[in-house]
């Protein structure tokens, strides 16, 4: 199941049980405070959240994003993100089935999706490489990922 974030306990939750590539992400994104400063970047971005069952088969968020509108008059473009809990390698099928879907629709309504990501979050490109999403422009115009990250975009 997926739907809007409605309660801080579901950011709270991925935090809690973030998986290791995305916190080690954040870690070198956010520094010490990565769990706070990121809580406070999620809150107000009406993202989107996945249920799938932990391990003992309850219902849990499994993981959360969204598409931060950047469009203009000239461009529809968004900011895609995705932060995953361990749980989702219990949720494989249910996980890859939900990005897939999210990602076509959102190619409906943008004409770009990029973000930037940890090179050391194997997982995470893996996943952005079998959605479409390209690793073929480094130092795009514009956006200069910090050091240790490599920037990604889907074109439609």
């Amino acid at each position: 199941m997926i739907k809007n974030i409605e309660s801080k306990n579901e950011i709270m939750f991925i935090l809690n049980n973030i998986r290791q590539e995305d916190k080690r992400e954040l870690k070198a994104l956010w520094g010490k405070y990565w769990k706070r400063l990121t809580f406070e970047s999620i809150q107000d971005k009406n993202g989107l959240v996945l249920y799938g069952k932990n391990y003992e088969g309850d219902t849990v968020p499994i993981a959360i994003g969204g598409f931060y509108d950047l469009s203009d008059e000239t461009c529809s473009i968004a900011c895609v993100w995705l932060l995953s809990s361990v749980f989702v390698y219990n949720n494989k099928h249910l996980f890859m089935k939900t990005l897939k879907n999210q990602i076509l629709a959102a190619s409906k309504k943008y004409s770009i999706l990029y973000n930037y990501i940890y090179e050391a979050n194997h997982d995470a490109k893996t996943w952005l490489s079998k959605l479409g999403f390209c690793f073929d422009n480094p130092n795009p115009i514009l956006i200069t990922p910090n050091n240790g990250f490599q920037f990604f975009y889907k074109t439609v």
